[in-house]
């Protein structure tokens, strides 16, 4: 089978069975467009390849679950998203990077006990996520990780939208107070040691 004759709605169903070479013929057909576009936005070569690299590896690796009417139009949603969240983390690394400085221009912070202290709160919460039910978590990683919207949950995971806002609900009441827990363990062993 020639896979270049193939169009994108009969590609979409044999890399939905997870057809690696139909996968592979959505790549060559699609990487130099979502790169173009990626570049445009990030002007950044490494960059752009890393954006455009790890959409494909993530359409891969959700092959089985991904919600794809127009192949085009879900890639460069995608990058879309991507984008967003790339310049999200950095304003954020930005932003903790300025708390540090005035931190210990004050000598508020310790870094070694403020990183060990971190490390601790991240382990945490990765144990709390663990805990929840596999659903309740997949949502919550989406949206507080890798920050999609309720909409593009809901499509992704094919499920209401109501029921995306149920899960991060409950997601977020649960971590809350799991977390509670920890900090208040955190903050006893920090003031008697």
């Amino acid at each position: 089978m020639d896979y270049k004759l193939l169009s994108d709605d009969e590609l979409i169903v044999l890399f939905k069975g997870s057809c690696e070479r139909a996968f592979k013929e959505i790549y060559l057909r699609y990487w130099q467009q979502v790169y173009r576009v990626a570049y445009r936005k990030v002007h950044h070569k490494e960059l752009a390849e890393e954006l455009t690299q790890n959409l494909f590896v993530e359409l891969w690796r959700r092959r089985e679950t991904v919600a794809v009417q127009s192949l085009g139009a879900y890639l460069f949603g995608s990058l879309r998203y991507s984008i967003i969240n790339h310049y999200k983390s950095l304003l954020v690394q930005e932003n903790y990077q300025n708390y540090i400085k005035a931190s210990n221009n004050f000598g508020v912070v310790n870094n070694t006990d403020y990183l060990l202290m971190l490390n601790e709160l991240s382990d945490a919460l990765a144990k709390g996520i663990a805990l929840l039910p596999k659903k309740t978590a997949e949502v919550f990683r989406m949206s507080r990780m890798e920050h999609r919207s309720v909409k593009d949950i809901s499509k992704q995971l094919n499920i209401s939208e109501k029921a995306v806002e149920y899960h991060i609900t409950q997601s977020l009441k649960y971590i809350r107070f799991y977390l509670k827990e920890y900090l208040f363990l955190a903050l006893i062993i920090r003031f008697f040691l």
